[in-house]
């Protein structure tokens, strides 16, 4: 296909609108002569016509056209009559627009947007009475709106048992708010935030003479997540011994939106530890949500500590809360030696916390892209020898900066305050481990005062695959031993994700001021998280 103009300065405009040349079949080359007069059209001319159209030979058709005249300008004609909600639709308070032709097209396309956005999804823009004026066109502008939507309802298809507190939630965030694609958006991003399913294709809507309905196509997902081994050993009266550790995570298993965490570890004699906690989001169909917590940590023959919570939380989004709750801590001193730095205890604290996490589901290998906790505490701890007023702090932070779809810098900030006018060792916050800083046993160091920062360098091999350096650091203070330190995490680490879950290798070796890097001191971690 061959396009020519009337005369040589035609041929140069002509020659510098790109056009398809190599068609299959005669239809092609038609169909191409009709969007190339659409683009003529959209710069101004206005006036083109076909001179001729011939086949010159088996391969070749020539089109002549006479581009005519250009117009450059158009004058729109938009009055005073629009109010209300269409009073901001102009960035003018003339009655008429002046703009380039060749911007006309954008520009009614603009107004279609700003229209969607307010509402009137079934907007439609067109100019009419359009007059040559030589240089110039005028036109007045004609929209027509039809009725304002709302989004009425929500309709969940494909997960008839979705939990009906989220279900209501969801249309108490969005019933009535007005219908465009951003809160489309929104919702789908929203919905995207649940864990236990996942969305089969985009929402649907369903436009009625009184009412704008949304279709959701949901199916349950895998949401329960395994890790763990357990390990059998005798000490020095032949009494076997467990080791090992469970980590089990269940999300949504009776229909409700609910979590149940359990954690259990053991490295036989020294440490045990037993985390068991509940969270009802929703509960009576309302935007409250209730969590609740038992932990115990025994420290060999030393101490044992039980710590009950309980919060109410308020939820602003599923991913947003604010909690209201109450802790209490029981200690036992093992050995009955109750000192002033080791004794038995019990505090009881009011604490506020805030979470938000936010994830990135279509993002398998990191689908956590942000979390972020904040609580506080105040309360009063009463031990055999004297009694204090307390007040607690800890900020934990996590985020995924993505430089591009292959390198990524995870950094987590883990920090805590205890103040208090005396400290004893088996109230103060305790760390270390693949969770905390790395290179170090897990809940080997204990501080009033910890702050660190854990970043790891990811780059990713493929879509299941990547590897990762490891620098950790951190600062504590413990004044129950007077000692104020700073600890060094480096290492390296692999993830390869599998059918059945995650697996993660990591090595890491830990050092402190005083104490230089050794390879005998390092550390390998190694966890098989298991999806079901």
């Amino acid at each position: 296909m061959k396009i020519i103009g009337a005369n040589d300065k035609q041929n140069k405009v002509i020659d510098s609108i790109s056009y398809s040349k190599s068609f299959s079949n005669a239809k092609g080359v038609v169909d191409e002569s009709k969007i190339f007069s659409d683009k003529l059209m959209k710069l101004g001319f206005l006036e083109q016509q076909i001179l001729e159209s011939s086949r010159q030979n088996d391969s070749t058709f020539l089109y002549k056209y006479d581009i005519g005249k250009k117009t450059n300008f158009i004058h729109i004609y938009i009055g005073e009559k629009f109010s209300g909600e269409l009073e901001n639709l102009f960035d003018t308070k003339n009655d008429t627009l002046k703009l380039p032709f060749k911007e006309s097209e954008s520009f009614l396309n603009s107004i279609i947007k700003k229209l969607e956005v307010k509402g009137f999804s079934m907007a439609k823009v067109k100019l009419v009475n359009l007059k040559n004026k030589g240089s110039f066109i005028t036109a007045d502008l004609n929209i027509s709106t039809e009725q304002k939507r709302q989004l009425n309802d929500i309709v969940i298809n494909g997960y008839d048992k979705f939990p009906e507190g989220h279900k209501k939630n969801l249309k108490r965030m969005y019933r009535n708010k007005v219908f465009n694609q951003q809160n489309l958006e929104k919702l789908y991003k929203d919905i995207e935030q649940y864990r236990f399913v996942k969305q089969t294709k985009y929402p649907e809507i369903l436009f009625t003479k009184d009412s704008t309905k949304v279709y959701v196509y949901l199916e349950k997902a895998k949401a329960n997540n395994f890790d763990g081994f357990i390990g059998f050993s005798n000490d020095e009266n032949s009494k076997v011994i467990f080791n090992g550790y469970l980590d089990l995570t269940l999300n949504n298993i009776l229909n409700s939106g609910e979590k149940l965490a359990l954690y259990w570890k053991s490295n036989g004699e020294d440490q045990k530890t037993f985390n068991l906690g509940v969270e009802l989001p929703y509960i009576f169909k309302s935007p409250i949500g209730l969590k609740a917590q038992l932990n115990i940590f025994k420290q060999d023959s030393t101490f044992q500590n039980t710590q009950t919570a309980i919060d109410l939380g308020y939820y602003f989004n599923y991913n947003t809360r604010l909690y209201l709750g109450y802790q209490s801590v029981e200690s036992s001193d093992i050995n009955n030696v109750n000192t002033s730095t080791l004794s038995d205890f019990e505090n009881q604290f009011i604490t506020s916390t805030f979470e938000f996490v936010n994830f990135k589901p279509d993002d398998f290998l990191f689908p956590e892209k942000s979390n972020y906790t904040i609580k506080l505490g105040t309360g009063k701890r009463e031990s055999k020898f004297q009694s204090n007023n307390q007040f607690f702090g800890s900020l934990n932070l996590k985020h995924n900066f993505y430089l591009n779809d292959k390198n990524i810098v995870n950094i987590k900030s883990q920090n805590f305050y205890l103040q208090s006018e005396e400290y004893i060792i088996n109230e103060l916050y305790r760390f270390g481990g693949i969770n905390s800083i790395r290179g170090f046993n897990e809940n080997s160091l204990q501080s009033n005062i910890f702050s660190s920062i854990l970043t790891e360098y990811r780059y990713v091999l493929s879509s299941n695959i990547y590897v990762h350096s490891i620098i950790d650091y951190a600062y504590y203070q413990d004044k129950t031993t007077n000692v104020k330190d700073n600890l060094l995490g480096l290492g390296f680490g692999f993830g390869l994700l599998t059918k059945n879950g995650l697996f993660n290798l990591v090595y890491a070796n830990g050092s402190t001021k005083d104490q230089a890097i050794k390879l005998s001191n390092s550390i390998v971690h190694i966890s098989l998280k298991a999806t079901f």
